[in-house]
């Protein structure tokens, strides 16, 4: 019995141990597993701690973008502006933990909102997979559509939809479409014009918006502001832009010359006002031609190959008057008849001789009158553009000076427009050892050689200024968000190449060429303008291709403005029949009207209507709307400058008494508690779709009043009021 007992206790014991064994095996591992954990917690566990905070919070971390700078005319028209606009993105991870009936909802407001996104592949990318369990497309960041309008991103969030992210955007537009477009550029894959020029001006600095950790470990969201980019105020004039756009597009349709170009320029401070081209583009659409609306030219579009489609759009793209060259032809004698006087090799009263043609070593050089002009002082050899007259000045000069001031007055050189893409043409002209008797003949009527537009109206600028070559500039300003003015650019004198004495001869001569020479056409009543047409051979002479051009300046006894127009290559060529000169004629009177420039002298009675005559009162300090109403009455243009509702200045100053139709200049600035941003552009005589565009562009939203049919009669509020973003304006149309 008591050995039974004994046996029992035994094994019991056994038991007993091994249990204890164990638990001090647990114990033991559990004592070496929390001093590790201990360890790593202490040595490593900031690092630790980092590391999966970075990976909870990456996928938080987005960049802001900034708003790109605006490029506005030197009146704050709009030629470029960013609006804000939403990446639509899909987090998958997020969605598939909703209800079945939430995914749907969300995918099908999606594929139904969005142009492009396809219900059954969001249907696909949220399945789960069988052998992951995780949706097929597994991902918190699929970007499904970029610059979404806003419109569209507040259609979707009024939906409730889940797993959607909208991120913040810029998209840049273009208010004015083919105007300027040249000058301002686009950004694509690549840039152009303006938008590459100060790109670095207009780009701004990204933000960042991003979740920290404060001091009990809880998630912060932070933001870290966009700073916009500065805005670009150009020294275009919208106005001036559009006749230079219409002078462009009337040559175009007349002629059908490979390019055409006209710049309009302030001959005394380089500024210029406008630069177009043809063929040109849409900057919001610059890989679409404007030719397409052709039928013709759209069949053989598509079947160009991808290179040729290339070559053409890179064509409508570039800048004529800075990238391309054509010989200048009579528009250059100006340049040689100054040179000569400032010389003393000539005298204004000399006479020489044209019988029609001139021996030069074994060539018979002919003049475009192959009659001959007879005698001639230098007044009419440029009046009647004399070949001869101009070689035989030449001739007395030699190649030295020639050819010295031809580089003076810039031919060869790259003007330092504040453009890219511009070209010298100095592979295209001789060396000073290279022009021999020949070459300097026919050099003297701007032949065998090339120039850019921009070098010849710059050139004939310096020949009517007093001598000046100025450096030509697009940007006048650079401006902050806050107004200050980060860039400025003033006007340069690049060199003196005549005296004031000289270029005073020349100017008054000039004036002949408009009154009774080449350029009679353009001749406007009441009004002295010289100027200078131009005719020239382009390339091999056997192929008869020409550059028909007229640079014209106003007012001729002290200019303030100086054009240039030209067709280049047109696509038939009659000698007297081709010209420029009534396209010319129609961007000079425009540009009168416009700038209401006085006349120069008074036309005989019975010639011209009776002028009505009006007291303009003092604005000062009153709203901008019920004064452009009052001028609007009494039939007096105006031109604003500034933003805001509040006039603070005039000119002319008040009580004074103007002609109707002349122009008044009022000065703005936003009053107080105006919050205002946008400009209501000029629209009027636009059709309903292009005005509708441009305000649109701006942010604004159109009210119809009439049939779209019709062209804009009324713009309600005015143009030239302050409003802000999302306002309503009211446009009239009327039937054509």
């Amino acid at each position: 019995m008591s050995m039974r007992k004994r046996q029992r206790i035994k094994v019991g014991f056994g038991k007993n141990a091994k249990l204890t064994f164990i638990l001090f095996v647990l114990l033991a591992g559990l004592t070496s597993l929390g001093a590790r954990v201990f360890y790593i917690k202490g040595v490593h566990g900031a690092d630790y701690e980092t590391a999966a905070k970075t990976q909870q919070t990456s996928s938080y971390d987005s960049i802001i973008s900034p708003n790109r700078g605006t490029i506005t005319d030197r009146n704050n028209q709009a030629l470029a502006v960013s609006t804000t606009v939403y990446n639509i993105v899909l987090d998958t991870r997020v969605l598939v933990h909703y209800k079945p009936e939430e995914q749907e909802k969300t995918i099908k407001a999606l594929s139904d909102t969005i142009e492009g996104v396809d219900y059954s592949t969001l249907k696909d990318y949220i399945s789960i997979d069988p052998t992951t369990n995780k949706p097929k497309l597994d991902t918190s960041w699929k970007v499904l559509a970029k610059k979404q309008s806003r419109e569209i991103k507040e259609s979707l969030e009024a939906m409730n939809i889940k797993g959607v992210v909208y991120q913040k955007d810029t998209k840049r537009k273009y208010p004015s479409g083919t105007i300027a477009a040249q000058v301002v550029g686009f950004i694509r894959d690549s840039m152009w014009g303006l938008e590459k020029q100060y790109n670095a001006d207009m780009s701004g600095v990204a933000g960042r918006s991003f979740i920290t950790y404060d001091v009990t470990n809880g998630a912060v969201g932070q933001e870290i502001p966009a700073e916009d980019g500065n805005t670009v105020v150009t020294t275009l004039d919208y106005t001036m832009q559009t006749y230079a756009e219409e002078a462009v597009k009337q040559s175009m349709a007349e002629y059908n010359p490979e390019n055409a170009a006209t710049m309009i320029m302030d001959p005394n401070t380089g500024e210029i006002l406008a630069m177009a081209a043809a063929p040109s583009f849409d900057a919001n659409d610059p890989a679409k031609p404007l030719a397409l609306e052709n039928k013709e030219f759209s069949v053989n579009w598509d079947k160009m190959d991808s290179e040729s489609q290339y070559e053409y759009l890179n064509n409508t793209w570039k800048n004529f008057n800075i990238s391309s060259t054509f010989e200048p032809g009579s528009i250059y004698k100006p340049i040689v008849v100054a040179a000569a006087l400032e010389e003393g090799i000539i005298k204004n009263s000399d006479t020489f001789y044209c019988s029609g043609y001139k021996q030069v070593a074994d060539a018979k050089i002919h003049c475009h009158l192959r009659s001959g002009h007879g005698t001639l002082d230098i007044e009419h050899i440029l009046a009647d553009s004399c070949n001869v007259g101009m070689m035989d000045i030449a001739e007395k000069m030699g190649v030295s000076l020639f050819y010295k001031y031809q580089r003076d007055f810039g031919f060869g050189s790259l003007t330092g427009i504040d453009l890219p893409g511009e070209v010298s043409a100095s592979s295209l002209m001789y060396s000073e050892d290279k022009i021999n008797s020949t070459e300097l003949a026919t050099m003297s009527f701007g032949q065998s050689f090339n120039a850019t537009a921009l070098q010849a109206i710059n050139a004939m600028a310096a020949v009517i200024n007093g001598g000046k070559l100025m450096r030509p500039y697009i940007v006048s300003q650079v401006v902050d968000k806050n107004g200050n003015v980060i860039k400025e650019t003033k006007p340069e004198v690049i060199r003196k190449v005549i005296s004031q004495e000289t270029s005073d001869i020349v100017r008054k001569d000039l004036i002949a060429t408009i009154e009774e020479g080449t350029g009679k056409k353009a001749k406007i009543e009441g009004y002295t303008i010289g100027g200078k047409t131009g005719t020239a051979q382009q390339g091999v002479r056997a192929d008869s291709k020409y550059t028909v051009s007229f640079i014209a300046f106003l007012p001729a006894d002290n200019p303030q403005y100086i054009a240039i127009t030209l067709i280049h290559k047109p696509e038939s060529y009659t000698d007297g029949v081709t010209t420029v000169s009534p396209i010319m004629k129609a961007l000079l009177e425009k540009i009168i009207k416009y700038k209401s420039i006085e006349p120069s002298y008074t036309v005989e009675a019975g010639t011209t209507k009776d002028e009505k005559k009006v007291i303009i009162d003092d604005y000062t300090n009153c709203t901008l709307v019920d004064v452009l109403a009052e001028l609007e009455s009494k039939g007096i243009n105006y031109e604003l400058v500034g933003s805001g509702n509040t006039v603070v200045n005039q000119m002319p100053h008040g009580d004074t008494e103007v002609l109707a139709g002349s122009k008044v200049i009022i000065y703005v600035k936003k009053g107080e508690g105006e919050t205002g941003d946008v400009i209501v552009p000029k629209v009027k005589g636009m059709t309903y779709d292009e005005a509708a565009k441009i305000l649109g562009d701006l942010g604004l939203e159109v009210v119809l009043k009439g049939d779209e049919t019709g062209t804009v009669t009324d713009v309600s509020p005015m143009s030239g009021i302050t409003v802000e973003t999302g306002s309503q304006v009211t446009v009239t149309v009327s039937a054509q």
